[in-house]
């Protein structure tokens, strides 16, 4: 089972969304699990739709506080009532990581499986626990404005190989950073890669669509 995950960030809103599943498949895909992050605010729109494409949800973050009075912020106890993931950790978010694993540790809680985020080996090592997904994502290959900074994927191939000499066996690792159309077929060719993370491809129904389609095999 490889895991698509579609981190649309701060970029649809509801006309958005309703175009969006209006150019997507309906038509289940093997071997895969499709996963979309909207903003927070979307959710429960997801949440109509989710049985009709054979997706699941997640979040875009959680907080670290348990429930109380902390304006703004979003719970893992409220989650749970909309998505089974959560990302956790995105490089774009800059957090310490402390502050990664307590929230780690909150989804896990709650029966959310997080999506946590890292960047060095070592990291990965310090973030890993048992029923968890790990995302090696590197700032400097994920797209900005639209454009495509793919990382060599021999590259990616070695990092892959040598994480799997630090983690458990079985354990779960995508990769993110600037996956896309052109670099799919070579992705799902890497034998150690779990899944991706897909950014800027996934706000495209079409192009989010090639990419699962090169990995249903």
């Amino acid at each position: 089972m490889k895991y698509i995950i579609a981190n649309w960030k701060m970029n649809m809103n509801t006309g958005d969304i309703d175009k969006w599943f209006g150019n997507f498949p309906k038509e289940p895909q093997q071997n895969v699990e499709i996963i979309i992050a909207p903003a927070v605010v979307h959710l429960p729109i997801l949440r109509t739709v989710e049985k009709f494409y054979a997706i699941k949800l997640s979040a875009q973050d959680v907080s670290i506080q348990n429930k109380g009075a902390y304006t703004g912020e979003v719970g893992a106890f409220q989650l749970r009532d909309f998505c089974p993931y959560c990302i956790v950790g995105h490089s774009e978010r800059k957090e310490p990581e402390d502050v990664v694993m307590q929230k780690r540790d909150i989804c896990l809680e709650y029966g959310i499986t997080p999506i946590v985020c890292f960047v060095q080996p070592e990291t990965a090592v310090k973030y890993y626990i048992d029923d968890i997904i790990l995302a090696k994502e590197d700032p400097e290959n994920i797209s900005v404005n639209g454009e495509y900074r793919s990382e060599a994927v021999n590259q990616i191939k070695n990092d892959f190989v040598k994480l799997r000499g630090l983690l458990p066996s079985g354990t779960k690792i995508i990769y993110g950073g600037s996956v896309n159309r052109q670099n799919a077929d070579n992705l799902f060719n890497i034998a150690d890669l779990d899944g991706v993370l897909v950014g800027n491809a996934s706000l495209d129904p079409g192009h989010f669509a090639e990419i699962i389609k090169a990995f249903s095999k």
